[in-house]
Order: C-alpha cells, then structure tokens, then sequence
C-alpha cells in the first residue's frame, strides 16, 4: 500500500513467526482462494481498506528460500489516491508506519526477506554489493 511515496509496514505481533519484525501487509491464501483474492482479504483484515482487484498490480512473484522456510511470495502495489485512517486491530499487528523506502531499507528488524525484497521490486537501487551477492 503505497501513499505519497511511502508505504504501510506493519509490527507483527511476537507470537506470530518471526514475530517483532516490520513487514508488508501479507498473508497465506485460505483453500480455494486465489492469491489475489488473499490479498483483498489481508488488506483489509489488517488495516481496515477494502480495495478491488483491479487496483492491485502483481510486481512479481518472489521466491524467498531459507534452511526452514521456502517462500513464494506474489507482490503487489496497491497504489492510494487519498489517505486513509488504518484500523488497528491488535490481533493482526502491534503498531503501523508510513515510510519511504529508503527509510524502510535502512531498518533493521525487517522480516526475513524484505531487504531484498525492496530491492527485487526496484524500490531501493542495488549496489554493487549487492550485485556481487546475486551472482556469487
């Protein structure tokens, strides 16, 4: 969710996995439903938006592997003409923020992944750190 050139990163709640880590607003599909309709429903499960799917544009699907995870992960930008009050709901996250990516980028208790993550979809330039990474 992407407003005045800043987005919505949620704190996740520290019972939930990799919990007390700043994320995107996300979720696993529910059976039967389709990736899209997921993220219809996290939206608004989480901040209170209701929004159409053709407001969302798939920046990709990203697959993220670590030694206890494997995650493909659709991305979407929900870009907002206005602003809008999100709704705490304290089961889905602690607090929210509204931050530019750079100021994302530069936290460091992200949820695994979201660093690249940012980088992937183009909102922060890759260095050529980081290029040395993808092909090593």
């Amino acid at each position: 969710m992407e407003y005045n050139s800043k987005f919505l990163i949620l704190l996740r709640q520290a019972y939930k996995p990799d919990g007390n880590t700043w994320g995107l607003p996300a979720g696993k599909p529910n059976v039967g439903e389709s990736d899209v309709d997921a993220m219809l429903r996290e939206i608004d499960e989480e901040t209170g938006y209701k929004t159409q799917a053709s407001e969302l544009k798939l920046l990709g699907v990203h697959v993220f592997e670590y030694p206890d995870l494997y995650l493909e992960f659709p991305t979407y930008q929900l870009k907002l003409n206005k602003s809008f009050k999100v709704v705490h709901r304290p089961e889905e996250h602690v607090e929210y923020r509204w931050v530019s990516a750079q100021e994302c980028d530069a936290m460091p208790d992200l949820i695994r992944g979201f660093h690249e993550l940012l980088r992937r979809v183009g909102f922060i330039k890759k260095t050529a750190s980081d290029q040395s990474v993808d092909a090593g």
